[in-house]
């Protein structure tokens, strides 16, 4: 997605500009793995407990941009985290646990234990991080050979290769080893609601959702085993839908912290809403360039249609621009005592200069600023007319012909780069002035 350029303007353009695409910056998607898919085979096996047949295990992966960290997952007051299902979750009984950094990697070939079901912020077990199978370089050595569980069903379990999940865990078992690392994050720790009564070793739960829960870890927070920084952060193995809101904490290379939430009905200092934190995404216009963009989508439905043009719509000002669609009051110049801090020599060049007669029409361009194109309305032109664009150094960038009778020229702007333009229209050494900003 493009972001939109920000150049020096009144705080509110600024405002609008950076947090329509601030997830987006940072959060680059939710990732949902299907890790695997059981069969009759690992049914067999009563020691972990009973997995049904056709339970399917997920991964869930955030996928955050170069130079950003994951510091925690939580629900509050006003962002509950919702991990959920139509069916109960499957907790391996032998060796489950709550948390993937404290699963076992000894016991990941026992039975099935590689399918339960836990939160994390990276490990997938004692000694290995997780990660997405297409990209796993070290092919499927930590699961295999499986013991084949409580019925030593011949080829061990976790064998079925159905094509709905993807790589087979016996080619690809998504496990890298630590490199050093350690499993278990900086000052991990979580507080408020224990996951593990959802979680843990034989519970039957198909929800956990929690108002006051926070798994956490230091600065700077933990990022991604690979360059494409896609952190773990939960393995949940289900025969039902699986439905999600998250929360998360991020900090950037600066330091900086931000608060991401799925749902953004209420928002308090220092939160963002990214739709990127609801499963299944929510999908709409992810575009803040048009009227039509949602912040809790996180996949484009080709609903972008109208380009947003912000611009002063009150008509007694002198920079009134019938071409906006967003009005921005503190874009609104009334004259040299009321420009709202804008330079007048820019926004209204005629009001702020005088250099026009009465028989001499007015040379208007809107919108102003504007981003790809601008009109020019020249009042009645008798004749044809040169134009000539130049910058601010004065150098010319653009020029162009009005037709005799032409009253409304459409200018393509769109290969400028963003700064303050000054337009001139010729003919027979009469010129007339116009000044625009070119976001």
């Amino acid at each position: 997605m493009k972001a939109r350029p920000c150049i020096t303007l009144p705080l509110i353009v600024l405002t609008l500009c950076s947090s329509a695409v601030m997830a987006q910056l940072d959060i680059e998607g939710l990732i949902v793995e299907t890790y695997y898919i059981s069969d009759a085979n690992d049914a067999t096996d009563i020691t972990g407990g009973t997995l049904v047949e056709g339970s399917r295990t997920y991964r869930v992966y955030l996928d955050l941009s170069a130079g950003c960290s994951l510091r925690s997952i939580y629900g509050g007051p006003s962002h509950a985290l919702k991990i959920e299902s139509t069916a109960v979750f499957f907790n391996n009984e032998d060796r489950g646990r709550r948390f993937g950094h404290e699963v076992s990697t000894s016991g990941l070939r026992e039975n099935t234990v590689a399918l339960d079901s836990w939160l994390t912020m990276s490990a997938a077990c004692t000694q290995r991080f997780g990660i997405l199978k297409v990209d796993d370089p070290d092919g499927a050595g930590t699961l295999f050979p499986n013991d084949g569980g409580s019925a030593n069903i011949p080829g061990g379990l976790l064998a079925n290769a159905d094509p709905d999940a993807g790589i087979p865990l016996t080619v690809a078992d998504g496990l890298v080893p630590l490199g050093g690392a350690s499993a278990t994050p900086p000052g991990f720790n979580f507080v408020g609601d224990d996951p593990n009564a959802v979680l843990g070793d034989e519970n039957l739960a198909d929800a956990f959702i929690t108002n006051d829960f926070k798994m956490l870890c230091l600065s700077p927070g933990v990022t991604g085993p690979t360059s494409e920084n896609r952190i773990l952060i939960a393995q949940l193995t289900t025969t039902g839908t699986l439905t999600m809101e998250l929360n998360v904490e991020v900090q950037r290379a600066d330091g900086t912290v931000i608060k991401y939430v799925a749902d953004g009905t209420v928002l308090g200092t220092g939160e963002v809403q990214s739709g990127f934190l609801t499963y299944p995404p929510t999908c709409g216009c992810t575009d803040p360039n048009f009227l039509e963009f949602d912040p809790a989508a996180s996949c484009d439905d080709g609903s972008c249609q109208t380009t947003i043009v912000f611009g002063c719509l009150d008509s007694t000002a002198c920079n009134f621009n019938p071409g906006a669609n967003f009005n921005v009051n503190e874009l609104c110049c009334y004259g040299p005592s009321n420009c709202n801090g804008l330079d007048i020599t820019l926004i209204c060049p005629d009001v702020s200069t005088g250099e026009l007669d009465a028989t001499w029409h007015t040379l208007v361009l809107y919108p102003n600023p504007a981003h790809a194109e601008i009109m020019l309305l020249t009042g009645d032109v008798k004749v044809q007319e040169r134009w000539l664009m130049h910058d601010a150094t004065g150098r010319e960038v653009l020029s162009g012909i009005v037709a005799a009778g032409a009253e409304l020229v459409a200018i393509d702007i769109a290969s400028l780069i963003p700064g303050a333009y000054h337009l001139v229209l010729t003919h027979k050494g009469r010129s007339r002035h116009a000044r625009f900003v070119k976001l």
